[in-house]
């Protein structure tokens, strides 16, 4: 599936339905200023009806919403939670916008809903409405801590490599304690391979590991910090592959 950038302005009417959904944050012109200038193309109020129509169904709990932005860093913050005490029952959405040296990055902190409503497919649609505003705004890099939600495997699936080396090792000597010898020699040949020809490479591909029937559990378990670079053709392609695999 081709995903081509769309324009949008950011508009008083955005921070009114954003603001009908429960979301506080400071003044209407301070956003739409920062919006506009900082973040432009961003339909922000698209992404976030996705976000309402699939999530607050699946909780009973109150749910809280923020929107914090800041002039002086770039940074911006969207925060979902309910008021979970069991962490069964926690729905937490929360990203961080920011602006680095190479552009525009985010960081994909939580996407967490309830266990009984897990595996239905709600995050790939927030997924992929999302991939669509990083692509009308220029996104350069989506960056995870897989081990945060215990999605070790799951982002593992959906492309993103893994930036430290030692973290690699670490799950290496993982599969090397639970996995039969005939199993690992595959695990540990894809290991030898990348980093024979990248010695400190920080672009692991653990999607290679997650190809692997026998790595699931290890890879479940795992706590890896990670990255996609949309603007890295492959890196690009396996994530929006992933993201739009029905």
């Amino acid at each position: 599936m081709d995903i081509t950038p769309q324009p949008y302005t950011f508009t008083t009417a955005d921070c009114q339905r954003i603001e009908a959904w429960g979301y506080s944050f400071d003044n209407n012109e301070d956003l739409i200023t920062f919006m506009q200038t900082g973040y432009p193309n961003f339909n922000l109020a698209a992404l976030l009806s996705v976000v309402e129509e699939l999530f607050p169904p699946t909780t009973a709990l109150t749910i809280r919403r923020l929107i914090r932005f800041n002039n002086s860093t770039m940074e911006l913050l969207i925060h979902m939670q309910n008021t979970f005490t069991d962490a069964a029952d926690a729905l937490v959405f929360k990203r961080v916008f920011d602006h680095t040296q190479e552009g525009i990055s985010v960081k994909h902190e939580y996407c967490v809903v309830p266990t009984a409503h897990q595996q239905q497919g709600l995050i790939k649609r927030v997924f992929q409405e999302s991939l669509q505003q990083y692509i009308n705004m220029g996104l350069k890099t989506i960056m995870v801590h897989a081990g945060l939600t215990a999605g070790g495997y799951a982002w593992a699936r959906h492309g993103f490599v893994a930036i430290d080396p030692q973290e690699v090792d670490i799950i290496l000597e993982g599969a090397r304690k639970r996995l039969i010898s005939s199993d690992f020699e595959f695990v540990e040949e894809i290991y030898n391979s990348y980093y024979n020809r990248n010695p400190s490479g920080t672009e692991f591909p653990m999607i290679l590991w997650a190809r692997l029937p026998f790595m699931k559990e290890v890879l479940a378990g795992s706590d890896w910090h990670g990255v996609v670079n949309l603007q890295n053709p492959e890196q690009f392609r396996n994530f929006k592959d992933y993201v739009f695999r029905t």
